[in-house]
C-alpha cells in the first residue's frame, strides 16, 4: 500500500512538473516581444509633385492616424501601442497570430480643421477621410497607405519601413503674364468645374473612393492651386478672375478649361493666357509681396564672405546716395540700397538716352527694404513696351536687347523723409571697405566682418549729413578761434566746410589695440567704437564725449589732414563739438540713423 501511495505521489509530482514546464512555455508565448511590429515612416518623394516654386516648405507630418483590422475587416484595439509624438514611429504589441489589415492617414496640414475631416472608423469598409465642406476642395494635403501582416505563432518582434503615399492630387492654375509686374492687377481668382458630381467626397479605410460632389467658385487667389480628392473623370469648366486697371476700374474675365483629371499623387495643369488691357506695358511696379518672385537678396547678412564686402565693385556707395539703381551686365534693374532703415514708395523715371529726350515712369516700389540688393527684369528687353511720360503721354518703346547702363539716365522720385535727408548732404564721400594689412601680421588691423560693414554704413550717413546740417553749423560758428591748425593758427571755418565737403571719402577697416588710425580716406575703428557712437550707446545723461565718439572725429580730424599738434584731434575742442552735437541730433530724432537698436533688430 505504501509502495503503491509512493508511487502515485512521484507520478503527481512528475505530472506537476510537465504541467509547470508546459506553463512556463505558455508564457514565453506571450511575452512582450512576441505579435510585436514597429513601423518607421516616411513621406513619398516626388519631385514633381513637390515643386517648391510656390514658397511651400518641406513636408512634415502633423498630424497621423492609423487602424488595425482583422482579416474580417473589423478595427481592433491591440494590447499595447504608442505613436511618437513626431510621428516617425509606431509600435504595436501583443497581436495574436493570424492575417491583419493596416491602414495609416497622415497630414502635413497646419490647418486646425485638419483633424475634423477624418472620422473613426469600426469597419476597414467605413468612411475615413471626408470631405464634407460644400463646394470646396479638400485642399489639403493628405498621405495614406495600406499593408498586410501576418504573425506567426513564434514570431518576435519585426520593424518594417512604411513609405505613405499621396493620396490627393493637386491642381495649378498655371498664368501666362506678359510680365510677372502683372500680378498687382489681379484682386482674384476662383475655378469652378462643371460637373456637380465630378469629384470624390470620401476615402474609405480600406482605400476606395466614394461619393461625389461639385467644385463651385473656389477662391485660389494666394496660392494659384488647390488640394482635391482624385475626380471620376476629366473635369471642365472655368476660371474666373477678377481684375484692376491703373485707372481703378475693375472688371471679370472667364477662362475655359476641359481635360483637368485630378489624381492622387500627381499635379494637374490649367493653364491660362492672362489678358489685360495693359499687358503691353513697360512699368515695373513692385509691391513688397512681389519680392519673393524677383532674384532679391540682402546685404552684409553674417556669412558674406569678405571676398564680396572688400569688393569696392560690388559693396560701395556715395553717403548722399545710399540708393543705387543702374542696368546691369543681364539687362535688369539692378537696385542696392545702403541703409539700415527701410524706404517708402519710390518711383524711377528714366531716359532712354539713344531713342528719346523724354523721361519715362520705368518702376515703382511700394518698399525698398534694408541693406536690399535685388534684380529685376525689364520687359522692354525682350520686346516693344509702352511707356508713360512724365507729363501722361504714352511713348511706345521698342525692344531693347541690348540695353545697357549707358543707354539710359536714370532719376529717382520720391517724398521718403530718408531720401530728403540724404539730399540735404552736402558732400559727395565714396564710401568702401578694406582689410588694409590685416593678413599681413599687421599689429593694429583687423578684419571687418558683416555687422561692422553695417555700422559703418550707418556711421559714415551720420557722419556726413551732421556736418552738413544747420545745428552742426551754427555750433561750430561758437568755436571761431577756438579750433587751431597743426601750427596752432586759427582754422578759418569756411575753409574747413569746404574742406568737409571736398573730401574724398572713407575706406573704413578695423583696428584693435588701438581706438583707431586714420589720413587721407584710411578711416579704422575698433570694433566697440562702431558699435559706441550712438546716442542711446550711452546712459542719457552721460557726457557725449565718450571714447568711441572722440575716436570717430578724432580719426576724421586725421582724415581733412590735421595731427596730434591741432586741436581738431586730441583736447576739448573739435571731438567735443561733434560728439555733443552728434549725440543732441541723435536724442532729437534728427541723424538719418539715430539708435543702436535699428541695426540690432535687423536679420543676421
Amino acid at each position: 500500500m505504501k509502495i503503491a501511495q509512493i508511487t502515485m505521489l512521484l507520478l503527481w509530482v512528475f505530472t506537476l512538473a510537465s504541467c509547470s514546464s508546459d506553463f512556463e512555455q505558455e508564457v514565453d508565448n506571450v511575452s512582450p516581444c512576441t505579435g510585436q511590429v514597429t513601423f518607421l515612416f516616411d513621406l513619398q518623394k516626388n519631385d514633381v509633385f513637390a515643386v517648391q516654386s510656390r514658397g511651400s516648405k518641406p513636408e512634415r507630418i502633423t498630424h497621423m492616424w492609423y487602424a488595425v483590422a482583422n482579416k474580417e475587416g473589423k478595427i481592433i484595439k491591440p494590447l499595447y501601442q504608442k505613436l511618437e509624438n513626431d510621428f516617425s514611429k509606431l509600435t504595436i504589441e501583443g497581436l495574436e497570430q493570424g492575417d491583419y489589415t493596416l491602414v495609416f492617414l497622415a497630414t502635413t496640414s497646419t490647418e486646425e480643421n485638419a483633424m475634423e475631416t477624418v472620422n473613426t472608423p469600426t469597419l476597414l469598409s467605413d468612411d475615413w477621410l471626408m470631405n464634407s465642406t460644400e463646394k470646396m476642395p479638400l485642399d489639403a494635403l493628405y498621405f495614406y497607405k495600406k499593408i498586410e501582416l501576418h504573425i506567426d505563432r513564434e514570431q518576435t518582434g519585426v520593424s518594417e519601413c512604411v513609405t505613405l503615399e499621396r493620396c490627393v492630387g493637386r491642381v495649378d492654375i498655371d498664368l501666362k503674364l506678359s510680365s510677372d509686374y502683372m500680378w498687382r492687377f489681379i484682386r482674384k481668382i476662383d475655378v469652378t468645374f462643371d460637373d456637380t458630381e465630378g469629384i470624390y467626397t470620401t476615402l474609405n479605410a480600406d482605400g476606395q473612393y466614394t461619393g461625389g460632389k461639385k467644385v463651385d467658385s473656389y477662391d485660389i487667389t494666394e496660392k494659384c492651386s488647390f488640394y482635391s480628392l482624385p475626380s471620376k473623370d476629366a473635369l471642365s469648366g472655368f476660371v474666373t478672375i477678377e481684375s484692376e486697371r491703373s485707372d481703378g476700374m475693375l472688371f471679370e474675365r472667364k477662362y475655359r478649361f476641359t481635360n483637368c483629371k485630378i489624381e492622387a499623387g500627381r499635379v494637374t495643369h490649367i493653364s491660362i493666357d492672362y489678358l489685360h488691357p495693359e499687358n503691353q506695358e513697360g512699368f515695373l511696379y513692385i509691391r513688397e509681396k512681389d519680392f519673393e518672385r524677383f532674384q532679391t537678396d540682402t546685404m552684409f547678412l553674417a556669412d558674406e564672405p569678405r571676398e564680396i564686402f572688400y569688393n569696392s565693385e560690388r559693396r560701395s556707395f556715395y553717403a548722399n546716395a545710399p540708393l543705387q539703381l543702374s542696368i546691369s551686365n543681364e539687362h535688369k534693374l539692378l537696385v542696392k540700397f545702403f541703409s539700415p532703415v527701410s524706404i517708402q514708395n519710390v518711383t524711377v523715371m528714366c531716359r532712354f538716352n539713344k531713342i528719346s529726350t523724354e523721361f519715362f515712369k520705368l518702376a515703382h516700389f511700394e518698399q525698398i527694404y534694408p541693406f536690399m540688393e535685388a534684380s529685376f527684369p525689364l520687359p522692354v528687353v525682350d520686346s516693344e513696351r509702352t511707356f508713360t511720360t512724365s507729363n501722361g503721354r504714352k511713348v511706345v518703346v521698342p525692344a531693347q536687347p541690348e540695353l545697357s547702363n549707358d543707354d539710359v539716365t536714370l532719376v529717382i522720385q520720391t517724398d521718403d523723409p530718408f531720401i530728403k535727408k540724404m539730399e540735404q548732404i552736402d558732400s559727395h564721400w565714396f564710401i568702401r571697405f578694406s582689410s588694409y594689412s590685416a593678413d599681413a601680421g599687421h599689429a593694429y588691423w583687423r578684419h571687418m566682418n558683416p555687422l561692422l560693414c553695417r555700422h559703418g554704413v550707418a556711421l559714415a550717413i551720420n557722419m556726413a549729413f551732421m556736418f552738413s546740417s544747420e545745428e552742426f553749423n551754427t555750433e561750430m560758428n561758437t568755436y571761431e578761434g577756438k579750433l587751431k591748425d597743426n601750427g596752432g593758427n586759427p582754422i578759418n571755418l569756411d575753409v574747413l566746410r569746404q574742406k568737409i565737403r571736398n573730401h574724398g571719402g572713407l575706406v573704413l577697416g578695423c583696428v584693435s589695440g588701438v581706438g583707431g588710425l586714420g589720413g587721407g580716406t584710411t578711416y579704422g575703428l575698433a570694433n566697440y567704437c562702431y558699435t559706441g557712437v550712438y546716442f542711446d550707446a550711452t546712459p542719457p545723461n552721460a557726457h557725449p564725449h565718450n571714447y568711441p565718439r572722440q575716436a570717430m572725429f578724432h580719426e576724421y580730424g586725421h582724415c581733412l589732414g590735421y595731427n596730434h599738434n591741432s586741436t581738431m584731434t586730441y583736447g576739448d575742442q573739435w571731438t567735443v563739438l561733434c560728439a555733443t552735437v552728434f549725440v543732441n541730433m541723435g536724442k532729437e530724432g534728427k541723424l538719418p540713423i539715430c539708435s543702436k537698436e535699428i541695426i540690432a533688430q535687423l536679420p543676421m
